[in-house]
């Protein structure tokens, strides 16, 4: 050969090569085989042509074509000769990592007997940017942020303070007075042992007082707001009233022996039965505290529609294993609804019934796992309405609160998210 012929022939090889490397290893087609797709989106989020397309994970083509159109970006896929693709599939922009390559994913959809022909325009769904994802989020946090603030208002509020501990403190001065009772009769019984008929006498006035006593103690637990400091400070009462009674209970016996004027034998027998009677009391009362558990819980909601917050609050007060009695205010200096229900159930699933929002109306509770609850009530038998919650526990004693109200009336529904709190 020649050199010219040399020269020539390695040009040409050289050309051949620096071909193949372009067309196989840079993706440049040469009569590309396939049939088109068109994809309609609202955003592509960067989508460029060349990038793959991929059918349940497996590259079946790529991207032929992205140019916008008035409603939003119009998407042409080449799809490799061979491949079927369901026309009921669902059509979406992925990524290859948080920063990485994007490509349209095509998974397979409900059972179908037809699948997608050359030239079909079908809609994709949306990615959920990132972008958008912040922006949501920010505005949540903003939401909850004015939520605490509110709650911490209410609570920060010296008279609700106040008014939790009233009734602690009610019950403690009652047993303060039950032990000075108790050591006034102890001193009685020893400055006045010569004088057995005045001692007796006292004793009987001692016995019946404290019956009258047991008896309004009796009405207090019956209709008593509960929490768990007032139930310990009412055993405590309890408990000393128990022992007062049975040492009453002695003493009568004792001084029986040399009782001979019939007339103290009468009111040493009303004695003991007075003080039989106050230690009976004691026992039935110390039995129902002990079944009795209350919770007390506040919420704040806000309403995006209405731009509007409503603060709620109830205590429920088990009065047994199974029973219990809500009692609660929805929307505290507004309207005022007031909530009075009994239910039955367990922690698991309970029913109610009584006054919902101040109507008539009956509603079920349900625990879906240890952190999700949901109930639903319907109430207002003149003009039904019908009210969906659902909380989730974000941390001890507090969730975070979605609710409906009215969702059969497209009129008067209105949506609310918040915090709760239990105490």
């Amino acid at each position: 050969m020649t050199t010219e012929a040399k020269v020539g022939a390695f040009t040409i090889l050289g050309l051949a090569l620096l071909t193949y490397i372009v067309v196989h290893l840079g993706g440049v087609g040469v009569g590309d085989k396939g049939y088109p797709v068109h994809v309609l989106f609202n955003e592509v989020n960067g989508l460029k042509p060349g990038n793959l397309v991929r059918y349940a994970g497996v590259d079946i083509g790529k991207v032929d074509d992205v140019h916008a159109e008035p409603n939003g970006a119009r998407v042409s896929l080449l799809i490799s000769q061979g491949v079927k693709i369901p026309d009921t599939a669902l059509i979406s922009i992925g990524a290859d990592g948080l920063m990485g390559e994007k490509y349209i994913s095509i998974s397979p959809g409900a059972e179908t007997a037809g699948f997608l022909k050359a030239g079909d325009v079908i809609s994709g769904k949306d990615q959920q940017g990132l972008d958008r994802l912040l922006v949501t989020a920010d505005s949540v946090l903003l939401d909850i942020q004015k939520l605490v603030q509110s709650l911490n208002k209410v609570f920060g509020d010296e008279r609700v303070q106040s008014a939790l501990i009233d009734s602690a403190v009610s019950v403690k001065e009652l047993t303060e007075n039950l032990n000075r009772m108790s050591a006034v009769m102890a001193r009685m019984a020893i400055n006045n042992e010569q004088d057995v008929k005045a001692m007796v006498t006292n004793l009987n006035f001692m016995s019946g007082s404290m019956m009258n006593a047991a008896g309004r103690v009796d009405h207090m637990l019956a209709t008593l707001d509960n929490n768990g400091q007032t139930a310990v400070d009412l055993r405590e009462a309890i408990a000393n009233l128990n022992a007062t009674s049975k040492r009453i209970e002695k003493m009568a016996v004792s001084i029986g022996d040399f009782v001979t004027d019939p007339e103290t034998a009468e009111n040493l027998k009303a004695t003991l039965r007075n003080a039989r009677g106050v230690s009976e009391k004691a026992d039935r009362m110390m039995n129902q505290v002990s079944n009795i558990k209350t919770e007390t819980s506040a919420e704040v909601l806000y309403s995006a529609g209405s731009k509007d917050y409503k603060t709620n609050a109830d205590i429920k007060i088990h009065t047994s294993q199974n029973d219990f009695v809500l009692l609660g205010v929805n929307d505290i200096g507004e309207e005022n609804k007031t909530n009075v229900q009994i239910g039955s159930g367990s922690d698991k699933f309970a029913s109610r019934v009584g006054l919902i929002d101040s109507k008539a109306g009956v509603g079920l509770d349900a625990k879906i796992n240890n952190e999700f609850r949901m109930s639903v009530d319907a109430y207002d038998p003149n003009d039904l309405r019908v009210k969906l919650r659902a909380q989730y526990e974000v941390a001890p004693e507090t969730f975070i609160v979605g609710e409906t109200d009215s969702i059969n009336k497209n009129e008067n529904r209105e949506s609310f998210v918040g915090v709760r709190h239990s105490f």
